[in-house]
């Protein structure tokens, strides 16, 4: 509950508009214009103080420009196409992968922070406002509830932004910025193709302005196919040392009798048969997606200035795990009258043998995996000059997200019991015997549901303390309250009477803030040596509920020796809580069984043995978990020749990042099994071992897990630790750079740009007392850009895009045929626009658009190996050539 002392703080803090504008390299004369305001009195992001860039930091803008010229269905989609972000040409898509666990797409800026954990390394802003966490076991913000067509432009600042906005911001901040208001009617809709998949996009944007009140509405609707693994030849789950289909659950099964395995019908010794099921799985989902956006501005042109702003988004994703399959296999005896003629066959006839299949021949290929995602937020604000250079911004910001996931499994103990007493043939599934243990078999569903709810309040005041022959000194201080709350549960095997007697557990935290930030003016205006040099510090106190206090300081200065040419530096601490999923769902370790085939986390040094053929996972969190903190500076410099039509920049940053949550390094056998010998146990040290090891966490589920894998331990390669902790120490650093030449034309203009970034070290700690290890030299991308050429031919522009990621090398291990090396990924991109001519009422503001992204149609890098989604690949995504071809107008 809300105490007194809360009410007054929020009551106090209602008081707040972080009004964000353009970044540096934004085109800030159309923001200004579009948003009515004087440079002057323009908050950008990264700073408190109207009329000033970021202390130091570097700024990256995306222009309505380029996001019309980038075709974005999505969000995600928007933000892939920046170098300094994680998932810079990669997987963008929300994949129903049997689980819960992640949810929504979040972009890490320098690749900080870590995938398992509930929270992000960049902090998410929607005009300058935190928006509600999303997921079941995650509390990040949904990057694709923010609707493309209402975005005006997205500022990112690439440095630590702790001492402005506290939280989550340690590799960086992105601030969507929606636009202000807008008078008329613009329709935008575009449609795209590639092979197997079809994506359909609709945007309708009306507003007006009556005397002092300026009101728009926005909905987007979006919606696109399922992409199967078999839609690409590139997507492959192999066993490449016997080229083979990794899966041995397969619709014509096999039977193993120790370590021999004979593949039916013909009973023949081997590798038994083998087959792909991720080819009839979906790694992109179906999606279909409404949002929309309304604001309201009122404006008289005295002091006082009102605006509110509201978004809605509805998301349902619909994925296929494929056939159902009994993890392990089933075991049959010749005490079943099925089972019995067949091991009968078998050379020296056994009486027992572990037989692996799919239930595709009785339920089909198919198991529902649907997530439905749904978020709001309202933000009122006000902004009061009330003299003097001063002014007031307050806002009052609530939002809340309901989160839910349903996957259809199977339960195998219906179908072992009846094994066992004969009443069950698995080896023709459509015999009418089967029918009622495969009913009570599909009654199992891997569940999540969470909800999040979010407060928050923050007033600001800035404006001159005194005047410098330089200029003036200018000051910010506010104050924030924040409360995060979360109610959610998981299941990974439960029925539909268990999901609905699933109780919820609960968190709620609540943050007071104090914050400031001076801005000094060394020199300027004709005062000193140079044309401006400016020192800029802030710093934040946060204090949290459920953890303490941190205090987040940084220093920034801007140096100006003549006008074209700016060098900047900077130095802060950045912190990011944990987040308020794993709060709540501490504790609650659960089970997890993996087949080998489809997550291949095997010891390198210990191969796999027939029969082995389960991993059994422990999820979680290991309760408590403290905050990840960071050391970060950076030095630059921008350049922009009068003249030239050249502009260009480099930035050098270097960050230490500690206590960094996430699970330990399971997908990375080498480091785990090496770095972590006590976090699990395999099956040389014997079942009992492993056994006394899944007893030990205390797992709710950890009997009924174990009671679908026919054959127990038998069955089981090995235990594996994979909570959630403060585990590790990242250092990096890097070179972020840009050049871009624009020529104006006889005919029109000519412009060029590229824009990326150079890892220069990567060293991970990969536990508490492990060493920090280089990983820059493996499994790493070094090097990621974008460039772009384009002309503008009176009413047509065109333009070819490059995007490329750096090849690295990785590990070389027996199952991916000694692969010692990942190649590098470079996707084409066209792009045309055509602005119809003329100012009849059909002409007027009409355009035509096409986009071809991946020209060359070009397939990601082979990797022999499976890597979290994707199969067959590594180092980029793609949905193979797509066309899009769009049009919009305004009344």
């Amino acid at each position: 509950m809300l105490t007194i002392r809360t009410i007054a703080f929020a009551s106090a803090s209602l008081l707040v508009l972080p009004m964000p504008a353009f970044a540096q390299e934004a085109p800030a004369a159309n923001a200004a214009d579009e948003n009515s305001d004087n440079d002057k009195d323009i908050i950008v992001t990264g700073t408190l103080i109207r009329g000033i860039a970021p202390g130091g930091s570097q700024s990256i803008g995306v222009s309505q420009e380029k996001i019309s010229a980038i075709g974005a269905a999505n969000t995600s989609d928007l933000i892939a196409s920046v170098p300094q972000a994680g998932n810079f040409l990669g997987f963008v898509g929300v994949r129903g992968s049997s689980n819960f666990s992640l949810a929504v797409n979040r972009p890490s800026l320098r690749y900080l922070g870590s995938t398992s954990a509930s929270g992000g390394s960049t902090l998410l802003l929607l005009d300058g406002h935190r928006m509600p966490g999303m997921g079941i076991v995650q509390s990040s913000a949904d990057l694709d509830a923010i609707s493309a067509g209402a975005i005006e432009r997205v500022d990112i600042i690439t440095d630590g932004g702790s001492s402005t906005y506290g939280s989550d911001a340690v590799g960086g901040v992105m601030n969507f910025i929606t636009r202000k208001r807008f008078d008329g009617i613009e329709t935008k809709a575009n449609v795209g193709f590639a092979h197997a998949y079809t994506q359909y996009n609709l945007g309708v944007t009306a507003g007006g302005t009556v005397g002092n009140v300026s009101a728009y509405f926005t909905y987007d609707f979006n919606k696109h196919d399922e992409l199967y693994g078999s839609d690409l030849d590139w997507s492959q789950s192999r066993d490449w040392v016997n080229n083979a289909g990794a899966a041995t659950d397969c619709n014509v099964g096999s039977i193993r009798v120790g370590a021999t395995t004979y593949a039916l019908p013909g009973m023949i010794a081997g590798i038994g048969n083998r087959c792909d099921n991720t080819e009839l799985q979906t790694f992109y989902p179906k999606e279909e997606k409404h949002s929309a956006l309304a604001s309201i501005s009122i404006d008289s042109g005295g002091p006082v200035s009102f605006q509110v702003k509201a978004y809605y988004v509805n998301r349902v994703n619909k994925s296929d795990g494929g056939p159902l399959v009994i993890a392990g296999g089933s075991t049959v005896t010749s005490a079943n009258r099925f089972a019995a003629p067949i091991l009968a066959s078998i050379p020296g006839s056994p009486t027992s043998g572990v037989y692996t299949y799919n239930l595709s021949p009785a339920l089909g290929n198919t198991a529902f995996q649907n997530t439905y995602m749904e978020s709001w937020g309202i933000t009122p604000t006000m902004k009061w000059n009330f003299g003097k250079g001063w002014q007031l911004n307050a806002m009052f910001n609530y939002g809340k997200s309901n989160a839910r996931f349903v996957g259809q499994i199977v339960n195998a103990t219906p179908i072992t019991t009846a094994i066992a007493n004969g009443s069950f043939n698995p080896f023709n599934l459509t015999d009418p015997i089967n029918a009622a243990a495969l009913t009570i078999a599909q009654d199992q569903f891997v569940f999540g549901r969470a909800r999040h709810d979010l407060i928050n309040a923050r007033a600001i005041v800035d404006g001159p303390l005194f005047t410098l022959p330089s200029g003036d000194v200018k000051a910010a201080l506010g104050v924030e309250y924040l409360r995060e709350s979360y109610e959610g549960n998981n299941s990974r095997n439960v029925t539909n009477i268990g999901i609905a007697s699933l109780v919820d557990r609960t968190a709620a935290r609540n943050i007071y803030s104090v914050f400031g930030e001076l801005n000094i003016p060394v020199t300027g205006d004709g005062h000193g040596p140079f044309h401006s040099f400016n020192i800029t510090a802030s710093g934040r106190y946060d204090h949290y509920s459920d953890f303490g206090s941190t205090f987040n300081p940084k220093i920034g200065v801007v140096i100006e020796p003549v006008d074209w040419l700016t060098l900047r530096g900077n130095w802060g601490k950045a912190f990011q809580a944990p987040g308020i999923s794993d709060i709540a769902l501490s504790g609650a370790t659960t089970a997890n069984a993996l087949p080998i085939s489809v997550r291949p986390f095997t010891n390198p040094a210990v191969p796999t043995v027939p029969g082995r053929t389960i991993l059994l996972a422990m999820g979680g969190t290991i309760s408590p978990l403290a905050p990840q903190t960071a050391k970060t500076w950076s030095l630059g410099f921008d350049i922009k020749p009068p003249s030239t039509g050249i502009s260009a920049g480099l930035t050098y940053y270097n960050i230490d990042f500690k206590g960094v949550i996430g699970i330990l390094p399971i997908s990375d056998p080498t480091t785990y099994y090496r770095d972590f010998p006590a976090s699990s146990v395999i099956f040389t040290a014997g079942n009992a071992a492993m056994q006394t090891f899944y007893n030990s966490f205390g797992a709710a589920n950890a009997a009924s897990v174990l009671a679908g894998i026919p054959g127990g331990f038998d069955a089981v390669y090995g235990v594996l630790d994979s909570r959630t902790q403060n585990l590790a120490r990242i250092k990096t650093s890097g070179l972020d750079f840009y050049v871009r030449y624009n020529h104006e034309t006889s005919f029109g203009s000519i412009y060029a740009d590229i824009a990326g970034n150079r890892v220069l070290k990567f060293d991970r700690q990969s536990g508490p007392d492990s060493a920090l290890i280089d990983n820059l030299s493996l499994n790493t991308t070094k090097l990621r850009f974008g460039a772009t050429a384009g002309a503008v031919v009176g009413n047509l522009r065109s333009q070819l895009t490059w995007n490329y990621s750096q090849g690295y090398d990785i590990l070389p291990v027996a199952s991916t045929l000694n692969q010692s090396h990942v190649g590098s990924f470079s996707v084409f991109n066209l792009y045309f626009q055509y602005k119809v001519p003329g100012e009849s009422k059909i002409a007027k503001d009409l355009a035509f658009t096409l986009n071809i992204d991946n020209v060359l149609d070009t397939d990601p890098p082979l990797f022999r190996g499976a890597d979290n989604s994707l199969f067959g690949v590594r180092n980029g995504f793609t949905l193979g050539r797509l066309v899009k071809i769009g049009v919009s107008k305004k009344f």
